[in-house]
């Protein structure tokens, strides 16, 4: 509508009405600036609390300390032949220390090994070379052992996967003095 074809009232209630949206906007930025002024800390105290939770356990606050202990870290399997059953090696691990042991990643050097870890009961899945849960982790209480068990598949490579060979298995702790730990499989391979 053009104001110029408007009588002097109606532009002054034109004026009057803008003026009354104007006002009306600023009040709701106001509203929305308070909401936001007293919500956004109440969110962020209620995320705060809800992730404490989340991750909260009694088993992660005690206060000692991890501490892993390997007394065999080194198989050697002897002359194996590729015809014979894999070589399966039994390595015990043990927390020492005086809180939970955590190991969060196992993985191996080559393809032809894997491993799993039992603790008490529970019994994690089959780790290679490129297997690995980042979901997946296990505690060892103190004075706990587990077993970490190696599967050495001999015949994994043929004939070029003959002669002496080393095969390592890594373990990811939460030792603060042992973050990674190794074990090794020794075997001459013959065909």
């Amino acid at each position: 509508m053009d104001n110029q074809n408007l009588t002097k009232k109606e532009r002054y209630l034109l004026r009057k009405q803008e003026k009354e949206n104007r006002q009306i906007q600023k009040e709701k930025g106001r509203k929305i600036k308070k909401m936001v002024t007293i919500l956004l800390p109440v969110i962020l105290v209620a995320g705060g609390i809800s992730f404490f939770l989340m991750n909260y356990s009694p088993e992660k606050s005690n206060s000692g300390q991890p501490q892993i202990e390997i007394l065999e870290t080194e198989y050697d399997a002897g002359t194996v032949s590729m015809l014979e059953d894999k070589v399966v090696h039994i390595y015990e691990i043990k927390n020492v220390g005086t809180g939970n042991l955590e190991i969060d990643k196992i993985w191996t050097s080559c393809m032809c090994t894997t491993a799993k870890l039992k603790v008490g009961d529970e019994e994690s899945g089959e780790f290679g070379m490129h297997t690995n849960s980042i979901f997946w982790s296990q505690k060892i209480a103190p004075g706990q052992t587990g077993f970490l068990e190696v599967t050495f598949d001999q015949a994994f490579h043929g004939s070029e996967g003959t002669g002496k060979i080393t095969r390592a298995v890594y373990l990811s702790t939460d030792d603060p003095q042992k973050k990674q730990v190794e074990v090794k499989l020794i075997a001459e391979v013959t065909q």
